[in-house]
């Protein structure tokens, strides 16, 4: 019988000569409440594995960093290293395997994967979680590439050859469409041309390239089939063109997608176009969540996700915006979406966060109607009202361009953390629906009234704080029996990284709204270290996952109010572990932030 339980990562990667190494040399040691296991710069000669109780991580600043429960490994930071930093104490009596440092050396030399998971980087950590997933999760449409889905089948035709022969040469193939090559230049003719050819009568003999589309939206072979998924929805689109390293090599039609990949949210795509009413958007919107679950199943990961429902989301909101308000004040408004809508970073439904832009001149109370009807719709559509009333319906956030323009303005010159607030959340807006320059001439005066002062920057920047509980971290709140043992993933690990990054964006003048994008520019102007950089895209990531997981199965349970819960002891082994290294990384971030504004000072 083992004495040590390997049914459990990483002990579970090892074979059967490893585990005998192990097995020969661990010991089982009991520990005593608030007894010291580790202390601060104490030589490390055993890895430490806990099999019943709890134990706490101090940090240098006294505060506890982290909890370690039944199946959790510690300090293999140290064991490395040679010493520990932090000071582990037993919270509740411990029953612990102690593994020599000398049995785990000899283990990770023999087996890499072993040692990846305690020494790898966080960033490697996170990486590898996407990559270790079950096979169903490699033929999803984030892991598939656009090479992957073509048919090598694409029809080419001179520039200079008749619409006659392009008919021809398609109907021999059986083809929808074929590029074409005229001076340089790379067109597309397509199977609907020829209605526009018929209407204009025009000769059978005529050049094909007079009737070809030259200004085509392209996507590289080795990108992800998502992506190529992504630009078919956004833009409307049949098809986008393949190219290797600039050139063009062929096109990817959606019915090679949909060959390759089951999933509905094409579907969705073209329901919304040929919608007439908001009850069938009501239908597009339930069939929206749908589309969800069963691209999670398939293994899109929570940030593509995102994308893609921001994509959908902008399309549902400019279908029902232009199905309630005049043609004449569509046509001269800006309709926009903000806070995690506009970074594309929502996944599920969220509160409305929008706001519209209106040219001078237009009818105020037609507007304002409009507007009123539009935030009824959205909630009919599953999306609820914005509880600090951040919507189209309130006249504070639907202005004319000058007075937008003033009320901006106005927010970087009386910085109140109401006006930062609102600050933080019209930074990240994006336009989906009316005359989109009407939101960059306001976002262009923003940056011309942005000044550097430091005041104001600190007073933005100060927000990441907005959730600290004095004194203690989460993990304190959890040893107190009283407390729940959920945490607001949202608060604690989602937030200070976004409004960290926007700060650092706001001061930059970074015209990106994507944390993410954000994050890569930054890293780009030495801003962020190019470490750290990673290792908060990735931790990022990862919580997004979280947030995600426990999103569905509040919505699977009912719970709408709880999105953002996740329950620390319903996480496996792993999870929990990579939740660890994730707060470790927003705690550094937070840091730099802090001393980047002089937050302390």
């Amino acid at each position: 019988m083992d004495r040590f339980d390997f049914s459990y990562a990483p002990y579970d990667s090892l074979n059967p000569s490893q585990r005998q190494i192990l097995q020969s040399s661990v010991n089982i040691t009991f520990f005593d409440d608030e007894e010291v296991i580790i202390k601060p710069q104490q030589p490390i000669e055993h890895l430490y594995v806990i099999i019943k109780g709890l134990v706490k991580e101090i940090g240098a600043e006294g505060e506890v960093v982290a909890l370690y429960h039944a199946r959790d490994t510690f300090d293999t930071r140290a064991l490395a290293e040679g010493v520990s930093q932090h000071q582990f104490i037993v919270a509740e009596q411990a029953l612990v395997y102690t593994i020599p440092k000398v049995a785990v050396m000899q283990i990770v030399e023999s087996n890499p994967q072993f040692g990846a998971y305690f020494y790898a980087s966080v960033a490697e950590k996170f990486a590898s979680l996407s990559e270790n997933k079950n096979e169903d999760e490699f033929a999803s449409l984030f892991t598939a590439k656009v090479k992957d889905a073509c048919r090598n089948n694409t029809l080419w035709l001179e520039g200079g050859a008749t619409i006659l022969e392009a008919a021809q040469l398609m109907r021999e193939a059986k083809a929808k469409s074929l590029l074409v090559n005229h001076e340089g230049k790379v067109g597309l003719f397509t199977e609907s041309v020829f209605r526009n050819i018929v209407i204009a009568g025009a000769s059978s003999d005529e050049p094909a390239h007079k009737w070809s589309t030259f200004d085509l939206i392209s996507i590289e072979s080795d990108d992800f089939i998502f992506n190529a998924l992504l630009r078919m929805t956004q833009f409307n689109i049949q098809r986008v063109v393949v190219e290797e390293n600039g050139k063009v090599v062929g096109a990817l039609e959606q019915i090679d997608v949909l060959a390759y990949v089951s999933n509905h949210s094409h579907l969705v795509a073209q329901r919304l176009e040929r919608a007439k009413s908001v009850d069938e958007l009501v239908g597009i919107a339930l069939q929206m969540t749908e589309s969800i679950k069963v691209l999670r199943k398939n293994g899109v990961r929570a940030a593509q996700l995102a994308q893609l429902m921001q994509v959908l989301n902008s399309s549902l909101f400019e279908k029902a915006w232009r199905m309630i308000v005049p043609p004449e004040i569509y046509e001269q408004s800006c309709l926009i979406v903000m806070g995690s809508e506009g970074r594309g970073e929502q996944v599920l439904k969220t509160d409305q966060d929008n706001a519209l832009i209106l040219r001078e001149g237009v009818d105020i109370q037609t507007a304002a109607e409009a507007a009123e009807r539009f935030s009824e719709v959205l909630a009919e559509l599953g999306y609820p009202p914005c509880k600090g009333k951040i919507m189209v319906n309130n006249p504070e956030w639907r202005k004319t361009l000058p007075e937008f323009k003033k009320m901006v303005s106005r927010w970087c010159f009386e910085p109140s953390p109401a006006a930062m607030m609102n600050l933080a959340i019209f930074i990240d807006a994006k336009s989906v629906a009316g005359d989109s320059s009407l939101l960059e001439e306001v976002k262009g005066h923003l940056k011309k009234h942005l000044s550097n002062d430091a005041g104001m920057l600190m007073t933005f920047a100060r927000a990441i704080e907005q959730f600290d509980v004095h004194g203690q971290g989460f993990f304190s709140q959890l040893i107190r029996r009283e407390s729940a043992q959920k945490m607001d993933i949202k608060k604690m690990g989602l937030f200070p990284v976004v409004h960290g990054v926007r700060a650092l964006a706001l001061e930059a003048r970074l015209d990106e709204t994507n944390t993410f994008e954000r994050i890569q520019k930054l890293v780009q102007l030495n801003i962020l270290d190019e470490q750290l950089g990673k290792d908060v895209a990735e931790a990022q990531r990862y919580l997004m996952e979280m947030r995600l997981k426990a999103g569905l199965l509040s919505m699977h349970n009912g719970q709408v109010s709880e999105p953002n819960q996740v329950d620390i002891y319903s996480l496996s082994t792993l999870e929990r572990d990579l939740l660890k290294d994730a707060l470790q990384v927003v705690k550094r971030f937070k840091n730099v932030v802090r001393h980047h504004f002089h937050l302390n000072a």
